[in-house]
């Protein structure tokens, strides 16, 4: 994954972000976690960015395995 990447997935976070409602609910479990997954997701992703900056290998492959479970259960989700 490239920085570039790294930043396309992060503004896409940042506009499903802009489009949560705030604190109209109550919530269903479901859609909280998917919020959930996606504040994580996010936090990963920096994570990535941050460890090819230092250009530390271990770090970041555990970091992408991270990234793609969540990703995957995401998709599950929908």
């Amino acid at each position: 994954m490239t920085i570039s990447e790294i930043r396309n997935e992060l503004e896409k976070i940042y506009e499903e972000r802009n489009s949560w409602d705030g604190a109209k609910g109550p919530f269903t479990e479901p859609a909280i976690r998917r919020r959930e997954l996606i504040l994580m997701k996010q936090q990963i992703l920096y994570r990535i960015e941050e460890v090819k900056l230092v250009k530390n290998k271990i770090q970041e492959s555990f970091s992408l395995a991270l990234y793609k479970v969540i990703n995957n259960y995401l998709k599950e989700l929908q």
